[in-house]
């Protein structure tokens, strides 16, 4: 398996445009092996791994513009913006949970969260 594109993996692209914000990564010119898991890595390798790459995220200028692409995009290897391929797949399923309203079910929200409305 190839690896996954990093932030920087497309300079071209990265210079101009609404991604502009690769440039100025702090992961730019880092072993992109700190930011995603070779084949077969589990359990401490992988936890040490990831938070390597995370403390190079904290101190990113582009932390939230690399966090927001890699929600939108679906991202699905490595970590980008601090968050690891497990935070992000937490992340997408709490937005699609229906919502809830003083802590009791609210089945008009969640209607219209999975894209229907029980209205009259």
């Amino acid at each position: 398996m190839s690896p996954a594109p990093s932030p920087l993996s497309l300079p071209d692209r990265a210079s101009v445009g609404p991604q502009s914000w690769r440039q100025d990564a702090a992961c730019r010119g880092a072993d992109l092996s700190v930011f995603f898991s070779p084949d077969a890595e589990r359990g401490h390798a992988r936890a040490r791994r990831e938070a390597r790459a995370r403390t190079i995220c904290a101190g990113c200028p582009v932390l939230t513009s690399c966090r927001a692409h890699a929600l939108a995009a679906g991202e699905p290897y490595g970590v980008w913006g601090g968050l690891t391929e497990l935070d992000r797949r937490h992340a997408a399923r709490r937005r699609e949970t229906p919502r809830r309203a003083g802590g009791r079910w609210r089945p008009d929200l969640a209607a219209q969260s999975m894209g229907g409305d029980r209205r009259g």
